[in-house]
């Protein structure tokens, strides 16, 4: 009789004890297949609001030092009662745009260095889609790094001198269907696609962006922009420029950066607080994960280990049968490691089928939840800049986590890895076993009662 077979019979004599064990390690293997890849998944989501965190302290300093000097100024939006059939009338939330005169006027006005228009039209007032105008002639527009897009994916964002060419962001790629090298047709004007702007960082999608004269010339407003980025030559002349500017209409609204550095600090250090809490969730996500798949291998070995030493011992008289028929030293070895890794691999089998669809369930009953909270800037109709959750209005930021049960999935690779180590670590279980039934002394266990 083969090795395989008496194993498989002995342990088919033996079904409760059998299943009993095959449970315990069900349960210990189980934990081993479904941590890493929660691990995993936890980490990158971590790791997400970790670099989040860390794009956003860099845009707070990159605003709060340009602020200084900076002042931007626009028309705020109005409501505008329409005619909608005969339902009556509508208030409609309409923009305001700015012409060349006032551009003109704003550029003239002492210790003013430079101005910047901004052209940003509104999706429900141009189509389905966002477009975002900059003025890309010269490089003026390098002075403030938060005027274009802030995470590029794919591909690169607008230059000095690029017309004809646009960015867009992932939600606008995908409904057009295009990548970076497409053409994007828009009010009979064709653009090539020359970036893609992310969406994951806590910064605002533009939607389209474009140089600002193809943004004018496709909406048919030339000579208009949406808001002006005003630079100051000096700190100590801030004021005096945004009383000439407001004195050329009393309707504008114009912001300026000096009150944000009475805030940057505190800003900063929340940031700070914030990052470091981050790295603390990310530390004991792999801690835990660590010693949880150090249980869990504890847990396997030692289960085979007992219960094989315990068969070992009920059936000596059987060895000593099997030694004194002619059963060599390496057969007896190797049937009991046989058994060992039988019933490992048998549970691991059993440990992926449950893996595959309690992996979100259980991982969160075993691993810390994930830091998940984008965190951005927003400016408050003051001026004040706030921390916000990038999913929600402009309002100061409150710490907090998302959910924790995290979808993460059993590949084929953890399946195979899952099963090699249950082998694994049924061999290592059942070797000391399996050695001290190979050096059984045939004629003592014949004794053996």
């Amino acid at each position: 009789m083969g090795i395989l077979t008496r194993a498989t019979k002995n342990l088919s004599r033996r079904k409760t004890r059998a299943l009993i064990v095959i449970i315990a390690l069900t349960l210990a293997l189980t934990m081993l297949i479904i941590l890493p890849p929660s691990i995993n998944a936890r980490e990158a989501l971590t790791r997400q609001a970790f670099n989040g965190l860390i794009s956003t302290d860099s845009n707070l300093n990159a605003t709060v030092t340009m602020s200084a000097t900076e002042i931007q100024c626009d028309y705020p939006p109005f409501f505008n009662t329409s005619m909608i059939g005969s339902s009556g009338t509508s208030n409609i939330l309409t923009q305001s745009f700015m012409n060349d005169s006032l551009y003109y006027k704003i550029s003239l006005i002492p210790d003013v260095t430079n101005v910047i228009p901004i052209f940003d039209v509104w999706a429900v007032s141009y189509g389905p889609y966002e477009i975002y105008g900059v003025p890309v002639e010269n490089a003026s527009f390098q002075m403030d790094p938060t005027i274009l897009p802030a995470n590029i994916t794919d591909g690169r964002n607008l230059q000095v001198g690029d017309s004809g060419v646009v960015v867009l962001d992932e939600a606008t790629a995908k409904n057009f269907s295009v990548s970076i090298g497409g053409t994007v047709t828009l009010s009979g004007h064709n653009f090539t696609v020359v970036g893609i702007e992310g969406s994951e960082l806590p910064q605002p999608t533009h939607g389209i962006t474009m140089s600002l004269a193809d943004a004018q010339a496709i909406t048919n407003m030339t000579g208009q922009a949406s808001a002006y980025k005003i630079f100051v030559d000096n700190i100590d002349n801030v004021n005096t420029v945004i009383t000439r500017i407001s004195s050329l209409d009393p309707k504008l609204q114009v912001l300026a950066g000096l009150s944000q550095l009475n805030v940057a600090e505190p800003l900063q250090n929340q940031i700070s607080e914030l990052t470091q809490a981050a790295q603390n969730n990310l530390n004991q996500i792999q801690d835990t994960g660590l010693l949880e798949i150090t249980v869990a291998v504890v847990a396997d070995v030692a289960i085979i280990l007992f219960i094989m030493l315990y068969s070992v011992r009920e059936r000596t008289r059987e060895i000593g049968t099997l030694k004194s028929m002619g059963a060599s030293n390496a057969t007896i070895l190797a049937q009991f490691m046989f058994e060992g890794v039988l019933l490992s691999l048998i549970a691991a089998v059993i440990a992926i089928a449950m893996g595959v669809f309690v992996v979100p369930t259980l991982s969160s009953l075993l691993l810390p939840t994930p830091v998940q909270t984008a965190v951005g800037m927003s400016q408050l109709p003051n001026g004040t800049i706030v921390l916000t959750r990038i999913t929600e209005g402009p309002k100061p930021f409150l710490t907090g986590n998302g959910s924790n049960v995290i979808s993460a999935s059993i590949t084929p690779e953890i399946m195979l890895l899952g099963l090699g180590a249950a082998m694994l670590l049924g061999a290592l279980g059942s070797l000391y076993p399996a050695l001290k039934a190979a050096r059984t002394n045939p004629a003592e266990a014949m004794r053996y009662e």
